[in-house]
């Protein structure tokens, strides 16, 4: 009963709050504290949120800077960083949430100097491109269609606009939780129900789960945007500069270590498969730096309470039922091979796509778009774009980088950093 927690309005509902605990998503009532606004960091205790809090920067830097273990980490740290002279180190996560929690815990302000930490492609939403969600836009305006989705997808702009203005105009778009969901809406009424299914392979089981009980469902389909993340970092490590990796641990609690394997034998740079919690990046980051120090380019498995070598087999058996691989696109990115799940042929009656006979724009595949978010999403600063916080805001964003909470433009600008 004595323990609040903290979290981000994501949504307002009346006298509730849907908010998001780094992820996981609760609705709360705000009738104590009614000035909540959207995007407010707050504490929920017991169901209701209980306060705003108004310094966020402070108040998450505190917990690491203050922390005794982190202190430990710190200067073991530096330790590494004396034994290499202090020489330019440059890391790279490739998740969303790790990016979240660098920028969240001021870790790179607790880092020296020399070792940079720059963001990927990590945001699932962040990397659809436009000509997908564009699929959705049109089946959407279509009067016997619902199309669902999850709220950071509502306003990533594209050349016909964002679901949430043909939502403001008339579609029925609305915004669900997961896949089950949906799911249920379509058991509940005749119209055809479409669900717009994105993320890497730490969503995909889910979606793949959900297909398979879909049972007789007639009235339902998916819009595939899943992801292979393989493809995804090989790429940018053939055209960035980077000395290690913080790799993304729910990845591979879904695949296990191999994929990262395979990686680190062809770059032969270091790989550190984190947890989310500012400790857990911050032992990557060290244990990185031991392995660049001792010459020793391996995979380190620092997220061992959740990632065992082997992955979780009945999520990619599941995977492997449901889904087969294609060569495809990703925002900023060329053609890559084997980047994109889509539903094989025997589950192809829930494909959307060729449901309602959709035709990507291939004219525009792999065009960049108005936005800076392709250089983003390979290593490039928020704060690099001429358009950050002044053009390009929350509330007038020009792509999905400053749309999705996963978004690193989203997280610089709600945190005060660059």
């Amino acid at each position: 009963m004595c323990v609040a927690t903290v979290g981000k309005v994501v949504e307002i509902r009346g006298k509730r709050a849907v908010c998001s605990f780094r992820g996981v998503l609760r609705e709360v009532s705000i009738s104590l504290v009614p000035r909540v606004k959207l995007g407010d960091s707050v504490v929920v205790h017991a169901g209701f949120v209980s306060e705003i809090i108004k310094d966020t920067n402070n108040y998450y830097h505190d917990l690491v800077a203050t922390d005794a273990l982190a202190g430990q980490i710190l200067d073991a740290i530096k330790r590494e960083n004396t034994k290499m002279h202090h020489r330019h180190v440059r890391l790279m996560n490739f998740c969303g949430s790790h990016e979240s929690t660098v920028i969240r815990y001021g870790l790179r302000q607790l880092l020296p100097e020399n070792i940079e930490l720059v963001s990927g492609p990590g945001c699932p939403v962040c990397v659809v491109p436009n000509e997908e969600i564009e699929m959705g836009i049109k089946l959407a305006k279509s009067d016997n269609i619902i199309l669902t989705v999850h709220g950071d997808m509502m306003r990533v702009p594209t050349g016909l606009g964002s679901l949430e203005e043909i939502r403001a105009a008339g579609a029925d778009v609305r915004i669900v939780y997961d896949i089950n969901e949906a799911i249920q809406i379509a058991r509940e009424c005749s119209r055809e129900v479409v669900h717009f299914a994105v993320g890497f392979e730490t969503t995909a089981p889910a979606t793949a789960a959900a297909i398979l009980e879909a049972g007789g469902i007639s009235n339902f389909s998916i819009i595939s945007s899943h992801r292979m993340t393989s493809p995804i970092i090989q790429c940018v490590l053939q055209n960035c500069e980077v000395d290690g990796v913080i790799a993304p641990g729910h990845v591979a609690m879904i695949t296990g270590l191999k994929p990262f394997a395979e990686l680190n034998k062809q770059f032969k740079i270091p790989f550190a498969i984190s947890g989310f919690q500012p400790i857990d990046i911050l032992h990557s980051v060290l244990n990185i730096l031991i392995r660049i120090n001792e010459e020793k380019p391996e995979v380190f498995n620092q997220y061992t309470r959740v990632v065992n070598s082997g992955g979780n087999l009945e999520a990619q058996k599941k995977i492997e039922q449901v889904f087969t691989v294609q060569d495809d696109y990703l925002r900023g990115f060329p053609k890559l091979a084997k980047s994109r799940l889509v539903l094989n042929r025997r589950w192809s009656k829930f494909d959307a796509e060729k449901k309602f006979n959709l035709r990507l724009n291939e004219k525009k595949r792999g065009q960049p778009d108005d936005s800076f978010c392709g250089a983003v999403l390979q290593g490039a600063m928020p704060h690099q774009c001429p358009h950050f916080g002044t053009v390009c805001t929350p509330v007038n964003p020009l792509g999905p980088c400053m749309v999705s909470q996963e978004g690193p433009c989203y997280a610089s600008y709600h945190n005060g950093t660059e």
